[in-house]
């Protein structure tokens, strides 16, 4: 493994850093598309004898080309075909579509979604947590400790963010859906609140943080929410906010996608390099 190549194309700032990673532990690696970093000349010279490539995060947003910045433009197709050509059988990236998935398959390469492993979901979602606290503290004129904070989900983010906030010495409630997460949010000294009558309360909030991938906070619950509350969304996309009902009431809401590479790309980056090697020696 220790002069293998890894061919890394597009990405942000962690992926300059994740490039240096791999030679500082003796990996070659080749870079194409990346603002931060002198690239390859090409995206065939830099898929040439790789073992693997890496796409950004998300791959795509439009399922027709690959993600990166407007200096640089690979269709979907033009990447498959160069893999093809060059007999390299391994990609991973973050948010893969389906359709990408079959496409890559039927050509014979296996696309691994970096977030559908729970090693990779639950390692980011450490600095995913400090930057949404790093966030409430910048926006809001209040102090988080002995603030009353709502966490609304408790899946991985849920969880440990609401730890990190009661650390902090804040008042944390966290919604639930399953009596199993009741007692646990019991047990860690927090206030258990059912998902299904968590509107009630919603004006006595000063932070909103919202972890579920669906419309939690639509019309009628956002007139429940006070205008000095900070409300702070880190939920997949498109998030759980009605964002433009929000800005009618004068709410701050503040969506914030891809915390991990903006707050913490080093740490980023070492979390993504543990598992693209993990995934080539599994293969």
């Amino acid at each position: 493994m220790s002069r293998t190549k890894f061919a890394i194309i597009g990405g942000d700032y962690r992926y300059k850093l994740l490039k240096d990673l791999f030679e500082n532990e003796g990996y070659i690696a080749s870079i194409y598309g990346n603002i931060y970093t002198e690239s390859t000349d090409s995206l065939d010279s830099c898929i040439l004898d790789s073992k693997a490539v890496i796409c950004p995060i998300p791959i795509t947003k439009n399922n027709d080309t690959i993600n990166m910045s407007e200096n640089f433009k690979i269709t979907i197709d033009e990447l498959l075909n160069s893999m093809t050509n060059h007999g390299v059988k391994i990609l991973t990236a973050g948010v893969i579509p389906d359709s990408f998935i079959k496409k890559s398959e039927y050509m014979g390469i296996s696309s691994t979604d970096l977030f559908s492993r729970e090693d990779v979901a639950i390692n980011n979602a450490i600095p995913t947590a400090e930057g949404a606290i790093m966030t409430a503290i910048q926006e809001s004129d209040r102090v988080l400790f002995r603030s009353k904070i709502l966490v609304i989900g408790y899946g991985r983010c849920g969880k440990i963010l609401s730890n990190m906030l009661k650390g902090i010495g804040a008042d944390v409630s966290i919604t639930y859906r399953k009596k199993s997460d009741e007692a646990y949010i019991s047990a860690y000294g927090c206030s258990p609140v059912d998902i299904r009558y968590f509107e009630r309360h919603l004006s006595e909030y000063d932070f909103i943080f919202n972890t579920a991938p669906a419309l939690i906070l639509n019309k009628e619950n956002l007139k429940r929410i006070r205008k000095d509350t900070v409300i702070i969304d880190i939920a997949q996309a498109p998030g759980g906010i009605d964002y433009s009902y929000a800005r009618k009431l004068n709410l701050k809401a503040l969506y914030c996608p891809g915390l991990p590479g903006r707050v913490a790309p080093y740490t980023a980056a070492e979390i993504l390099k543990s598992a693209i090697i993990d995934i080539v020696l599994e293969s």
